[in-house]
């Protein structure tokens, strides 16, 4: 039960950390030029679907992690968040 109460503590925490400095970066890219936000965004949706996609064609883990170490580090943090969030059981990763 202390645990429970412990890990939920922790979460919460992350949680409110990771709202307030969400609010503070949306803050700065609303800041920005209307025509540099549309060229970030357009950015981070072509390296989402990239990571997706090279989820899709990987079939194992190892092969997953090979494709990753060959791009740059943010593109190898999004394929594996990717692989976290939406093909943890193909990749048989374990969420927590």
């Amino acid at each position: 039960m202390k645990i429970e109460n412990q890990d939920e503590s922790i979460t919460n925490a992350i949680n409110n950390v990771t709202e307030k400095l969400s609010g503070v970066l949306l803050q700065e890219f609303l800041k920005l030029p209307k025509e540099l936000q549309i060229n970030i965004v357009l950015i981070k949706s072509a390296q989402l679907l990239l990571a997706n996609i090279l989820c899709h064609v990987a079939t194992t883990k190892e092969e997953l992690e090979n494709i990753a170490d060959d791009q740059g580090v943010e593109m190898k943090e999004l394929t594996f968040n990717c692989a976290l969030t939406g093909f943890s059981d193909k990749f048989d990763i374990n969420k927590h």
